[in-house]
């Protein structure tokens, strides 16, 4: 019916992600300075989501929080700017408040990334952000060119059971600077 669909799902198929990408893991939204506890009241209306953890990120003037339904995934993430200067208000200048990235779980980062560049997917950053030690790895791809959709892949070790560490959830806002967004 979509042969472009059918391609690469035939694509991802013959490269193994199949068997290395497991579900989706979190939605992640950036909105404006001073909205994240209204966006996240807004969606726990609509849904019995409840506050789970918030990060503040002071290195990129952020605070990122996640809510969760009951325990199951994916859970919601919300971001907002603390200042002007922030890179996640700077993307809401330029994008509006909205979903900034999926992030899908994976039981082998490095294989998924390794793949992903032989089949010519770009990231934000050449390493992969994290690692096993911290309990957690994390990257994100480039947007994709008609939805402008970051997909992000991550990689949780051992008892590890969170979102982010205060360092790279850092690092991955960092790592879209790149985009324009900053």
């Amino acid at each position: 019916m979509f042969p472009q669909v059918i391609n690469a799902q035939e694509e991802i198929e013959k490269s193994g992600l199949d068997d290395l990408i497991i579900k989706l893991d979190h939605i992640a939204y950036r909105v404006k300075k001073g909205e994240g506890e209204k966006a996240m009241a807004e969606l726990a209306n609509l849904v019995p989501y409840k506050e789970y953890k918030t990060f503040k990120v002071a290195s990129m003037n952020a605070i990122t929080s996640a809510i969760k339904l009951h325990d199951t995934l994916p859970v919601i993430v919300v971001s907002e700017g603390l200042s002007e200067d922030s890179v996640v208000e700077k993307y809401v200048k330029k994008y509006g408040g909205r979903i900034h990235h999926l992030a899908y779980l994976v039981n082998d980062i490095d294989k998924v990334v390794e793949i992903q560049r032989k089949r010519g997917v770009e990231f934000t950053t050449p390493v992969i952000i994290g690692s096993e030690e911290e309990g957690i790895k994390q990257i994100f791809t480039v947007p994709t060119e008609t939805a402008n959709h970051i997909i992000e892949y991550i990689q949780r070790f051992g008892d590890f059971d969170g979102f982010f560490t205060p360092s790279n959830i850092g690092e991955l806002m960092k790592s879209t600077e790149r985009l324009g967004e900053a």
